[in-house]
């Protein structure tokens, strides 16, 4: 997963992929058969909502934390707060 956060942010920054293509190079990659991943339905559903607008490290981020068993998720970005409203919050002083 972290292999893939650095490409995205390398594709994405130096590059300047859209997240619909880089979407699509992973997706491409899920195809082939001798490379492993993490946990390719955790990849699967991440892509799926790059696809919609959302950042990779953060899917991928909530989905380990919910797959770990964590009730909440604290960050500082206010559209993973608003896409994740019963799981993820901003901390407070």
């Amino acid at each position: 997963d972290l292999v893939l956060v650095e490409t995205d942010w390398v594709l994405s920054c130096l590059y300047d992929w859209t997240r619909e293509e880089i979407a699509d190079a992973f997706a491409r990659l899920l195809q082939i058969h001798n490379l492993q991943f993490e946990d390719e339905d955790r990849l699967r559903h991440s892509l799926a909502a790059v696809r919609r607008g959302a950042d990779l490290s953060d899917e991928l981020l909530v989905a380990m934390s919910r797959i770990q068993g964590c009730r909440e998720f604290a960050t500082f970005d206010t559209a993973v707060t608003k896409r994740y409203a019963k799981f993820a919050f901003v901390p407070k002083d």
